[in-house]
Order: C-alpha cells, then sequence, then structure tokens
C-alpha cells in the first residue's frame, strides 16, 4: 500500500482541498468536486491515474480553517467507509 500524503495546513477552502486530492490521485478535468464521485472513483476504480491499494495521509489539520477541517472529517469518514466495504484504501488524520 502506498501513502498519499497530503498536508493541508494552508487549506482554507473546500476548492482547496478538493484541488490537493484530486492532484495526487490524477483525476480527470471533468471529476466532480462532491463525496459521490469521489466515493465511484475511489471505490469502482479506472477513472483516476493512481489506483488503490492506497492510504491518504493528511495532516496539518489544526491550521486549517473550520471549513477546510470539516470537509476533511467527511472525507476520512468516506474513506473508512470505503475500507469498511472491503475497497484497498486507508486513510490516517491527524
Amino acid at each position: 500500500m502506498i501513502d498519499l500524503e497530503l498536508d493541508g495546513a494552508d487549506w482554507r477552502r473546500r476548492d482547496d482541498f478538493y484541488d490537493a486530492v484530486f492532484a495526487i490521485l490524477g483525476a480527470s478535468k471533468w471529476h466532480g468536486r462532491n463525496f459521490n464521485a469521489l466515493r465511484d472513483s475511489i471505490g469502482a476504480g479506472q477513472i483516476n491515474n493512481i489506483e488503490p491499494p492506497y492510504r491518504f495521509v493528511i495532516t496539518g489539520r489544526a491550521r486549517m480553517t473550520p471549513e477546510a477541517q470539516s470537509i476533511v472529517a467527511d472525507f476520512c469518514d468516506l474513506i473508512r467507509e470505503l475500507k469498511q466495504e472491503g475497497h484497498s484504501v486507508d486513510v490516517v488524520c491527524d
């Protein structure tokens, strides 16, 4: 399993989160900026350039704005759900 490291210390808005996640996954420009689209692309695969198995390692939460902290918390929950469903993904949120 490879680690996909994301330093979110400078994230201020939802778009900062999506920009970073899409960049590290190699997502297409047409990828939707919502959790349904992320669930599909991570869970079903064959959409992003990076395919599981991988683990997101998100750092810098203490320095994020409340808006960024909220989306990161929800994203961590999503990845944990995908893992429980049997997908080869994991997440570490500091």
